[in-house]
């Protein structure tokens, strides 16, 4: 507990609980000087580890950390718009980016920061990401949603396209199903994204 965990804000770790079982969460935060980690679980159902998370973790008890891992992190982007498009707890990764980059000096912001993110209802969406950045445009996008949503609707590249934004100055960062994430990259790249 006491030894620096140095990592890049997106990577994740690979958790090993009891009997070897091994998952993978990004991590939540941005580094800090209290050495904490910030997981966001989704409960699956009959899963193995979700059974140890969710039925039998104890305060104490001893896991193994792997890590970090991964190339989900930020690289310079200064004079380019800097997008997120995020489902379900691929939120987490983003969060961590959000809050490195609010305290980055004013010469290595984005020209702006936009997050979409993307549940099937309401409650899927979990947390409030306007206080991670202070000037992030955030919108939530719902593709279920039940007929009181007055939010977005449908998937969030898709709600990212109806926007008819100018991409060619724009870099998109991804995080959630796979499903989003091939279609994003195959929509964006047709409507001039940088590759």
């Amino acid at each position: 507990p006491n030894t620096p965990f140095p990592f890049l804000a997106g990577q994740y770790i690979d958790v090993i609980g009891p009997g070897g079982i091994r998952r993978s969460y990004s991590v939540a935060n941005a580094p800090a000087s209290d050495n904490q980690l910030e997981l966001h679980i989704r409960a699956v159902q009959s899963g193995a580890m979700s059974q140890y998370w969710f039925d039998q973790a104890k305060v104490n008890d001893l896991l193994r950390i792997h890590g970090p891992l991964g190339s989900f992190f930020t690289r310079p982007l200064t004079g380019l718009h800097l997008v997120f498009l995020a489902t379900g707890t691929g939120i987490a990764p983003v969060k961590a980016m959000l809050e490195q980059l609010a305290t980055s000096p004013l010469d290595k912001q984005p020209l702006s920061a936009t997050l979409y993110w993307g549940g099937r209802q309401q409650q899927d969406l979990y947390l409030d990401p306007i206080e991670w950045h202070p000037s992030l445009r955030y919108f939530p996008v719902l593709s279920r949603a039940h007929d009181d949503w007055i939010g977005a609707r449908g998937h969030v590249q898709n709600f990212l396209l109806s926007e008819k934004s100018d991409l060619t100055n724009t870099v998109v960062y991804a995080c959630g199903s796979d499903v989003m994430i091939q279609s994003a990259k195959a929509a964006l790249t047709q409507e001039g994204l940088p590759t």
